[in-house]
């Protein structure tokens, strides 16, 4: 392991613990589908409905989709877009780009459970537009393949 990788590893150390927890828990929990090591990032594809980058983990699932939310086939490199976020703002990652988008997660919960329907502007706002954007996805091509809401 290299000097850079070690720095990189500890500018991001918040998410890089909070990553390892949840590998753990989700390895305890036989939710581990497949590891790649790929772009600098430990890519976990777990079962079930999860996308979430923390630090050098990526942690994403096969398209599916829920009753609050359409995981669609963009999700794995939406989330190493979040992997640029947290390489470049390191320990401020969780309060300006986990809180937000956490938020955002709630939100849309609400909202499905309020009006019955998904909420589509998910990917419209902070940060996860900037993510999608560093992904180089094209968010509206995505969203012209999702179910009706």
């Amino acid at each position: 392991m290299t000097a850079r990788t070690v720095a990189q590893h500890l500018w991001q150390l918040p998410q890089n613990v909070v990553g390892a927890a949840l590998l753990g828990a989700l390895s305890a929990m036989r939710r581990v589908k497949r590891l790649e090591r790929e772009r600098g990032c430990l890519f976990v594809e777990v079962e079930g409905s999860l996308a979430v980058s923390l630090g050098w983990f990526v942690f994403w699932c096969a398209p599916i989709t829920t009753r609050w939310f359409h995981i669609d086939r963009g999700v794995r490199d939406h989330e190493h877009g979040h992997t640029y976020q947290s390489r470049w703002l390191g320990p401020l990652y969780l309060p300006i780009v986990g809180v937000p988008s956490t938020l955002r997660n709630v939100y849309a919960i609400g909202y499905r459970e309020v009006t019955g329907r998904r909420w589509l502007g998910y990917f419209d706002g902070y940060p996860e537009k900037w993510a999608d954007d560093l992904a180089g996805l094209d968010r509206a091509q995505l969203k012209r393949e999702w179910p009706p809401a």
